[in-house]
């Protein structure tokens, strides 16, 4: 049986992409998971391989990971870099999935029923 061919990982620099549609209600949501549940490292907070960090106004939020670097502006703004369509598509799947994990955590469902 033949076995389907590997998808080459690119490794050139990353591409900036202004044709995405990006949730950015959703992207805080998921940024503000990680400061709250994340394990603090060099880089970042870290949760479930995404990195979050802020700058010290808080006005701009960046979201990371291997393939992608998501920054969130002022006004619902954002910047997008990313090596490929796939490794977006994949970093946005994760952020939803964090919003999941979040939203199952006990120490959440046992505050938000006080």
């Amino acid at each position: 049986m033949d076995e389907p061919l590997a998808t080459p990982v690119r490794k050139g620099p990353m591409k900036t992409r202004n044709d995405t549609k990006i949730d950015t209600h959703k992207a805080l949501l998921a940024a503000n998971a990680i400061m709250r549940y994340g394990v603090n490292t060099s880089r970042g907070m870290q949760w479930h391989g995404v990195i979050a960090l802020s700058d010290p106004d808080g006005y701009t939020v960046t979201l990371m990971d291997d393939n992608v670097e998501l920054r969130l502006l002022f006004h619902n703004k954002f910047q997008l870099k990313s090596r490929n369509r796939f490794a977006q598509t994949a970093f946005i799947e994760k952020l939803e999935h964090l919003l999941v994990l979040a939203s199952n955590r006990p120490d959440r469902k046992a505050r938000d029923s006080s």
